[in-house]
């Protein structure tokens, strides 16, 4: 499995810690379904916004 470092500001970063002790679970839990959640709605709306521009459709 891949790492990545990012730095996030301190208010998202309280965010997550809150959120994974309210949920039991660890903060790169947390994280990870965060980016899995985004980047399935991103290409939700990439696919639509392709769809809306394409003539044909």
């Amino acid at each position: 499995m891949a790492q990545i470092k990012v730095r996030l500001p301190d208010v998202v970063f309280d965010a997550i810690e809150a959120s994974a002790l309210a949920l039991g679970r660890s903060r790169e839990e947390i994280v990870q379904r965060a980016l899995e959640r985004y980047l399935e709605d991103f290409g939700d709306l990439a696919g639509s916004a392709r769809r809306f521009r394409d003539p044909d459709d």
